[in-house]
């Protein structure tokens, strides 16, 4: 059975994707196509270079997570730093260190560039980033183009990076072009879940299986109803309006919630890795509850006969 792939933003909570990965592949499904955003494009730009749920864990357990938040010179300085850092800098934190672990990672499969990922000119790796220059949310990369960078040529560590670059947090990726600086941030300040990224008109149609991290109450359930805690409300309001109507008008795309307990937090870098396989437990254990319910695994296979079909 052919699926695509669609893993949400969440920081070190995406570590729960590689149960959901072991899951999918344990009920034998090929995964034709992975899309992303954040945290979400770093596991999708794994699987598709062809490593193993076994061997992502592996990684993950022997990865210091703390040692990819390297923090800019500015913000070392005491006192004043982290001020100097966001004004100077517009973040805390060096996206690079990420860049090259995940560019180290691909390169064990030997993958560098969205070529490498190309079947019949169609990348089988999506990635989303945001393009703060110009307001618009980019589909890497198809849109590389707007960046000045040939598609096919776009180093998949460096359109992770743009991903993953969580605005104030994480320094932009700067691009310039014509004479124009291009910031670069995290996908998900336009569109945190992607459900939609396979649904391109001549594209041939798998059902897609989108992988979320199970949404947290609100601040005003939790009894915060300070103004920095509403405007968090709204936006992620915002965030589940799209969502929603995507799946209403949608009848290829599934979604698998991982449930866990709330306490781990997605910049939790510093993570133990009991807390690790935890995770892996929490995504394992959802999606084997998913598809374990007879009527949406026939229903999957159903809608994979009948897209292959049309192809």
């Amino acid at each position: 059975m052919n699926v695509n792939l669609v893993f949400e933003g969440g920081g070190i909570l995406g570590v729960a994707f590689i149960g959901t990965y072991q899951s999918i592949d344990e009920h034998g499904f090929k995964v034709e196509r992975c899309g992303g955003t954040s945290a979400g494009a770093i596991f999708a730009s794994l699987v598709i270079a062809g490593y193993k749920p076994k061997e992502m864990l592996n990684i993950m357990k022997n990865t210091d997570f703390s040692k990819l938040l390297k923090k800019t010179p500015y913000s070392r300085i005491p006192f004043l730093g982290k001020g100097m850092s966001l004004l100077f800098k517009k973040g805390i934190y060096d996206y690079k260190p990420i860049e090259k672990w995940v560019e180290e990672m691909l390169a064990k499969k030997g993958i560098k560039t969205f070529n490498d990922v190309t079947v019949n000119g169609q990348s089988r790796l999506k990635v989303i980033a945001a393009d703060i220059t110009s307001r618009n949310l980019l589909i890497l990369p198809e849109d590389a183009g707007v960046l000045g960078i040939e598609p096919s040529d776009l180093k998949i560590a460096k359109a992770v990076a743009m991903s993953v670059a969580i605005p104030l947090i994480f320094t932009p990726i700067v691009i310039e072009k014509d004479g124009i600086r291009h910031f670069v941030v995290d996908g998900g300040l336009m569109s945190s879940f992607p459900i939609w990224v396979f649904d391109v008109e001549d594209t041939p149609k798998y059902p897609t299986l989108g992988i979320k991290i199970k949404d947290e109450i609100s601040n005003a359930q939790k009894g915060k109803i300070a103004l920095l805690a509403y405007l968090k409300d709204l936006f992620n309001a915002t965030y589940l309006r799209e969502e929603t109507s995507f799946l209403s008008k949608e009848k290829i795309v599934d979604v698998i919630t991982i449930n866990y307990d709330n306490s781990i937090k997605a910049m939790d870098f510093g993570i133990k890795k009991d807390r690790l396989d935890y995770l892996y437990r929490c995504g394992l254990n959802s999606t084997n509850d998913f598809l374990s319910d007879f009527k949406k695994l026939k229903s999957i296979k159903r809608l994979n006969i009948l897209t292959q079909s049309k192809i």
